[in-house]
């Protein structure tokens, strides 16, 4: 008498991955989504459509986030500015200027101070303004150090259109 020992069968499991879609796991690797998903086994998008589909809305959000900074960006200015005046002051040079805001909506400005020399290395400096109404002209003195301490000729940029 022999004793007869069941043999054992290895099963190889098939390689799955997560649903596309819900993230349920269990997915066979030949498809994309899973029963829930795709119910009626319709023919399954690739990644690459997947993907396209992400991409899309991505370049969308980012388009429509240019479009709100356009429109914001469209409503401030244009400035008319110049420079009233330039002196010596204690550890740079005392710059005036006169800022006169032709736009919609009141708003803060960026100035851009130039020296006017012909050649390259001209030397510039940003000027803050605070917030200046519609129509309005302001006049601002500001220290600067970036000229150094005599008094020279500047031009000044102030976001004009």
């Amino acid at each position: 008498m022999t004793s007869r020992t069941p043999a054992i069968v290895r099963r190889e499991l098939e390689p799955t991955h997560p649903c596309i879609r819900c993230g349920r796991e269990g997915v066979p690797a030949d498809a994309g989504l899973c029963e829930l998903c795709n119910p009626l086994e319709l023919s399954q998008p690739s990644a690459t459509q997947m993907h396209g589909i992400a991409a899309v809305g991505i370049l969308g959000f980012i388009l429509l986030l240019a479009l709100i900074a356009a429109i914001v960006a469209n409503a401030t200015g244009p400035f008319v500015s110049s420079v009233v005046g330039v002196e010596p002051a204690e550890g740079g040079l005392a710059v005036t200027l006169r800022i006169t805001n032709e736009g919609s909506n009141a708003t803060a400005t960026t100035c851009v101070l130039r020296e006017v020399r012909t050649g390259l290395g001209a030397r510039t400096a940003s000027v803050q303004t605070p917030r200046i109404a519609s129509g309005e002209t302001l006049t601002l003195t500001r220290v600067l150090t970036q000229f150094g301490t005599e008094p020279l000729t500047l031009s000044v940029d102030c976001g004009n259109r």
